[in-house]
């Protein structure tokens, strides 16, 4: 999947997690990290954040990358990505 449209693009990286993990009907917890898209040699997306942090979005995630709609959460993200997480705190 080629992202390179993606690079310097302001970017939002929604990470989901449901409240119990062993109860598929529990409540969805969200995060939003807001930063700016970089696509490395590999072509591998991350999100860089104006602090300086990365986080490397999961190549499973690619498809659930869309354009920002204007949601408060968003911010003034220009594109977003959905990823659905396990095993950590958001």
């Amino acid at each position: 999947m080629d992202l390179r449209y993606l690079e310097g693009r302001r970017f939002c990286a929604v990470l989901a997690k449901l409240s119990d993990e062993n109860d598929p009907d529990s409540p969805v917890k969200m995060r939003c990290l807001h930063g700016r898209a970089n696509i490395d040699r590999e072509g591998r997306l991350s999100l860089e954040s104006a602090d300086g942090a990365s986080f490397g979005i999961p190549r499973t995630a690619y498809p659930n990358i869309l354009p920002a709609d204007n949601t408060e959460m968003l911010r003034d993200a220009e594109y977003f990505v959905l990823v659905k997480v396990s095993g950590m705190e958001l």
